[in-house]
């Protein structure tokens, strides 16, 4: 059985690795890449045999806004779920990616609800 595939983009180190942690930790799903940033992310995913399932996102990455850089992933790869992750500008972000990622959630406040969402997806992936 073929697992639920995970990208990973945030700047910060120490998230990333947390984020790994989490996700590793759901039996069904694999992380098939990291980015640093918006261009990393971007040059995984034209180049990627394998396209994710879903993409978890902080809204706020070098080089370009997550919005915008929410609308390339769709044009390369329009199935991947996306979660955006934001802390300043929640609010503005929130209005900002209703139509465009799945999810948002505030990267301070909300950080625990994202095990639970990768497994209602995993869960309901055949």
């Amino acid at each position: 059985m073929r697992r639920f595939r995970v990208l990973i983009v945030d700047e910060s180190l120490f998230f990333r690795n947390w984020l790994r942690k989490l996700v590793l930790a759901i039996p069904k799903i694999q992380i098939i890449g990291e980015a640093e940033d918006a261009l990393s992310a971007l040059h995984f995913l034209r180049k990627a045999k394998v396209k994710p399932d879903v993409i978890i996102v902080d809204m706020k990455t070098q080089w370009r806004l997550g919005t915008d850089l929410i609308k390339s992933f769709r044009q390369i790869t329009p199935i991947s779920r996306i979660i955006g992750l934001a802390s300043g500008g929640y609010l503005l972000y929130q209005r900002r990616t209703a139509e465009k990622a799945e999810v948002l959630l505030n990267k301070i406040t909300e950080y625990n609800k994202i095990a639970d969402i990768l497994n209602s997806y995993a869960s309901g992936y055949a």
